[in-house]
């Protein structure tokens, strides 16, 4: 005691000289102090296995906590204290060890708790039963350790051994804050332990047409797996299981990540599933299709990463349960072969301009619904539209996700080519073989295609014309109002497939077992027919002169900018068309003897086939010729979009400003058309270098899109001496069109350009 005497003394005396000004007081946590506020070192007994056995005061009372100190010893060397504990006579297979032990709730200590216990025969040997560990990094507030696990030896005398976990020069230890310690033996509340290894049996009791039973348990001890077991028979049988818990919001949360394994009757895996963290409320679900008759299982357990060599821990607060679901295929679609790969495909006969309805359901995963359409023959060119229409009714389980990853592809097969490798190279590599949108093949969308085209196994050769995903997170795409399309159909194509499904991965993957419809129709586009893919040429003079079609296909966007398509919904960012928008292209020829700059009138109209609101605003991409026309009707010069903009901006020949600004293009709307006009105070204009070249060449296009719809279109046009006059929007007053030149006079001539 002589130490302990003579350090006391110090501590005194430090305290005695300081009383005027006290220092902060020091916390005995390392065990290196030269002073402490304690004043004293705590006791220190139980230092070793025999004086646990001996000394009454080492024996530790069922399911009492008890407080002690990992402190500083006499000789500065490392604290071990060992307790012993009885246990009763009444152990059975279900009876759990719990030991509970540390610094839980303790702001902060240097101590990295660490606890083993044994089993204490009598004959001075000791075998270890379980260990367990608090080895923090940096200053993490520490926490307790918990074991709890299956312990049946009735009457059995254990040793605990309770000290900091070591591997550091100095020993830590805590001089100032106590450690709990705890022994307990508890009835496994999972009744159906031990279940280890041999199933626990699900009884199926028949509700209708199906089969359903539920179970229940805990994954109480650590590395803990519960197995259950059912029966099924008969052909096209899906499984629905869920793995779910009432109990939420635990804190501490719960110990594991629930996870489980769905295994045949053969013991090959065919579903898994593992909750995203321990935080979430336990809920875990798939629907498969059998595959086979025979006993299913199912396993349940903690998750542990791969290559994870510590347990995967036990809590005894969360029951969970188990329910399951037999029920038969009532998708007519599938037929007894079903329909979920393309070599599979339902036949279905499309007729021209009459609409078709695909149905079908999702009810398990994977479940890609799959239709090959054979077209009719026709002569002239075709465009296929499809939409998915909402579901209708209740599925017999719930949706698998609360977020839908479906997904629609429109393919055609390529079968150009001698072989396999040479028909995936003419997929992936020729737009004749596979029309594409894409220039660059490193894109998302090149990836997309060409990667289908080389996909192994597959044989034609899949070509991607059109494909919708699922946007849930974008809210104007949420509902599937993306799922819609238009494709332009050669007639040398005979034959398109569908395919719709899941794309989901993990606890995305989707099937909700409603009924689900898509409507597509083989519509015939004469517009098309007539211009046989090329240029119309007309010519301008002072008599208005009118270019008349229809936009029938695409989703809105301009060939060369995409900046201008700010529709509300007709496609989402990861969709694909092979072909993205019907163009009309046309060439404009100067006539009448017209030389020099040109006044140009522009006004147009376009509606809806069935007189509703326009399905998308029409834009001109134009190019004003410079030279020249060429062989090939092509020509050099200024390219740019002219796109309608409502609100006010400044005119060509105005500096920009505010007081500047001027309304230049108008719309009106009546009878389902809508009539778009060039005001005159736009001055728009040609110049004389563009009228000499003889011509300019436009293109038709959609923008805007909100609907698939076909939209008929008229432009007039007229030419006539420039400069123009219009009334003056500042006075009322009739005004000339002026020059570009810097005076603002009429004399310098047009000064239009085209700009975006």
């Amino acid at each position: 005691m002589t130490q302990r005497l003579t350090r006391v003394a110090v501590v005194l005396g430090a305290l005695v000289a300081g009383a005027a000004c006290s220092p902060p007081p020091v916390l005995c946590v390392e065990g290196d102090e030269p002073t402490c506020d304690g004043g004293t070192l705590p006791p220190d007994v139980c230092n070793s296995p025999e004086e646990a056995r001996s000394n009454q005061a080492c024996a530790l009372t069922l399911c009492q906590d008890r407080e002690a100190f990992i402190s500083t010893l006499e000789d500065g060397g490392a604290d071990v204290d060992f307790y012993s504990v009885s246990l009763p006579g009444n152990l059975t297979p279900r009876s759990l060890l719990n030991v509970k032990g540390g610094y839980g709730g303790v702001p902060q200590t240097a101590v990295n708790f660490s606890v083993n216990v044994l089993t204490d025969p009598g004959d001075g040997g000791l075998a270890a039963v379980a260990s367990g560990n608090d080895r923090r990094m940096g200053a993490a507030a520490p926490k307790n350790v918990e074991i709890t696990q299956p312990f049946s030896q009735s009457n059995a005398q254990l040793i605990v051994r309770v000290s900091d976990i070591g591997g550091v020069v100095m020993p830590r230890v805590d001089n100032k804050n106590p450690y709990k310690l705890s022994v307990c033996v508890l009835d496994n509340p999972d009744t159906n332990e031990p279940n280890d290894t041999t199933a626990t049996p699900i009884t199926l009791t028949a509700m209708g047409a199906m089969q359903q039973g539920t179970s229940s348990g805990y994954l109480a001890t650590n590395d803990d797996k519960d197995v259950f077991s059912f029966p099924v028979s008969g052909a096209r049988t899906i499984i629905y299981l869920r793995i779910s818990s009432t109990m939420m919001n635990l804190m501490p949360p719960l110990a594991y990540r629930m996870a489980y394994t769905l295994k045949s009757p053969n013991g090959t895996p065919i579903a898994e599933g593992v909750m995203d963290n321990e935080f979430l409320q336990v809920d875990l679900s798939t629907a498969r299709l059998t595959a086979g008759d025979g006993t299913y299982t199912v396993e349940l357990f903690g998750y542990k990463q791969p290559q994870q060599m510590t347990p995967a821990l036990g809590d005894l607060r969360l029951k969970y349960d188990v329910e399951v679901s037999l029920m038969p295929d009532l998708d007519m679609s599938e037929g007894m072969a079903g329909n979920d790969t393309s070599a599979t495909a339902r036949p279905t006969n499309l007729a021209l301009n009459v609409p078709t309805t695909l149905s079908g359901k999702i009810s398990y995963v994977p479940d890609t619904e799959w239709f090959r359409l054979t077209l009719p023959a026709r002569a002239g060119q075709a465009v296929l539209r499809y939409e998915l229409l909402p579901a209708s009714g209740t599925g017999r389980f719930r949706p698998l996700s609360t977020t839908p990853t479906r997904q629609i592809r429109v393919i055609q097969e390529v079968t150009t080519g001698a072989t396999v490798q040479d028909r995936q190279t003419n997929c992936a590599t020729q737009a004749s073989a596979c029309p594409r949108s894409f220039s660059d093949p490193t894109s998302n969308h090149g990836l997309l295609v060409t990667g289908v085209c080389r996909a192994p196994g597959i044989d034609p050769p899949h070509c991607v014309l059109s494909e919708r995903n699922e946007e849930y997170q974008i809210n104007a795409l949420r509902n599937q109002k993306n799922f819609a399309g238009a494709i332009p159909v050669p007639p040398t194509v005979t034959a398109i497939l569908f395919a719709y499904g899941d794309t989901g991965r993990g606890r995305t993957k989707w099937a909700d077992d409603r009924d689900w419809s898509i409507r597509v129709t083989l519509e015939d586009d004469p517009d098309e027919t007539a211009r046989g893919g090329g240029t119309q040429v007309l010519t301008l003079g002072t008599t208005p002169v009118n270019a008349s079609g229809v936009i029938s296909h695409g989703y809105g966007k301009t060939i060369q900018f995409d900046d201008l398509n700010e529709g509300r919904g007709i496609r989402g960012p990861n969709d694909y068309d092979a072909t993205e928008t019907d163009v009309d292209a046309y060439r404009f020829n100067f006539g009448g003897g017209a030389m020099g700059d040109q006044t140009w009138a522009l006004q147009w109209q376009f509606g809806s086939p069935d007189s509703g609101s326009p399905a998308a605003e029409l834009a001109f991409e134009m190019r004003l010729c410079q030279g020249a026309v060429q062989a090939d009707g092509g020509c050099t010069g200024v390219f740019g979009v002219l796109a309608p903009t409502y609100s006010a901006f400044t005119p060509w020949y105005l500096p920009i400003a505010p007081q500047n600004t001027r309304v230049q293009f108008s719309a009106s709307r009546q009878g389902g058309q809508t009539t778009v006009r060039v005001e005159p105070v736009a001055c728009f204009c040609f110049q004389g270098a563009t009228v000499a070249s003889g011509s300019i060449q436009m293109s038709v296009v959609a923008v805007d899109r909100v609907a698939n719809d076909a939209i008929p279109y008229t432009v007039t046009q007229s030419i006539g001496a420039y400069p123009a006059s219009y009334v003056n929007p500042d006075g009322g007053a009739m005004t000339s069109c002026p020059g570009p030149n810097p005076d603002g006079g009429a004399g310098g001539g047009c000064g239009f350009r085209l700009g975006r």
